[in-house]
């Protein structure tokens, strides 16, 4: 699964949505969580948690060189079969 086709997959079945932009992500409790190496990619992360996923885009704060620009978008409330797609 690519991670466009992640978000697309965990906007869907998530009960809830937040946007969370720059330093406050650094507060996102990412230690509880694994990343999900399959799609990975150099700007953007994405991490499982047991009921949610946290996407994390870098791309933008990294070519312009301001961490503010970075955004995480919290898919809350997923089922496994909304955290795995299987």
């Amino acid at each position: 699964m690519d991670r466009i086709a992640l978000a697309d997959h965990a906007s869907q079945y998530a009960q809830q949505i937040n946007t969370i932009r720059g330093e406050a992500i650094d507060e996102l409790p990412l230690r509880t969580f694994e990343p999900v190496a399959e799609v990975r990619g150099l700007a953007d992360t994405w991490w499982r948690g047991p009921d949610s996923l946290i996407a994390i885009y870098t791309g933008g704060a990294e070519c312009f060189g301001a961490p503010r620009l970075r955004v995480a978008r919290v898919y809350g409330g997923l089922d496994e079969w909304g955290r795995n797609g299987g």
